[in-house]
């Protein structure tokens, strides 16, 4: 695992090397929000909703692409038992500026950003006490405050095979934070 952090670290390292256009291409966001197990209807329930907590730091490569590490955490519910189920998910992640992939000299507000964000991450359910890989998938909408902070809204799940009830599972958020560039 500690070579996975230093792949990691080194990486964007070197990735900051390779930028070009702007001095403040590190980002780091927090934020937090709600998240439930699954997305059947049955699962959106009041006793199904639980606290989602994210950390990330990044580097834009380009105005177009970044890509950053992050924390998801700290417990779930679930629908078969009234238990907080503790995990952990350490990710990577590519993220995409639409609105600059799109056509970035014809933008008229430069404020806003649609970002989307794949990647996948090392998911460890405290309950189970064993690790799982996973992906994250999510769609970030940011609205750029002052010169380097921006405040965001990130609907994202983790995705994979036995997260909670042995089959095909999803945790779906729904996060609000800040990011600030440096």
């Amino acid at each position: 695992m500690k070579y996975l952090y230093i792949t990691i670290f080194l990486l964007l390292i070197s990735v900051q090397s390779y930028s070009q256009e702007s001095t403040k291409n590190w980002i780091f966001s927090i934020g937090c929000g709600t998240q439930i197990s699954g997305i059947k209807s049955e699962d959106f329930i009041r006793s199904n909703v639980s606290p989602a907590f994210v950390l990330n730091i990044g580097n834009w490569v380009t105005p177009e692409v970044a890509i950053q590490i992050g924390y998801k955490g700290f417990y779930f519910h679930t629908i078969a038992d009234n238990y907080k189920h503790h995990y952990n998910f350490l990710y990577g992640e590519v993220l995409f500026n639409i609105k600059e992939l799109i056509n970035r000299k014809e933008i008229v507000n430069d404020k806003w950003n649609i970002i989307i964000h794949p990647g996948a991450g090392y998911f460890y359910n405290n309950t189970y006490n064993r690790p799982n890989i996973c992906a994250n998938f999510g769609i970030i909408n940011s609205y750029r405050v002052i010169d380097q902070l921006e405040i965001f809204l990130d609907v994202s799940a983790i995705m994979g095979w036995d997260i909670y009830q042995g089959n095909d599972d999803i945790l779906p958020s729904c996060v609000i934070g800040l990011s600030y560039s440096f």
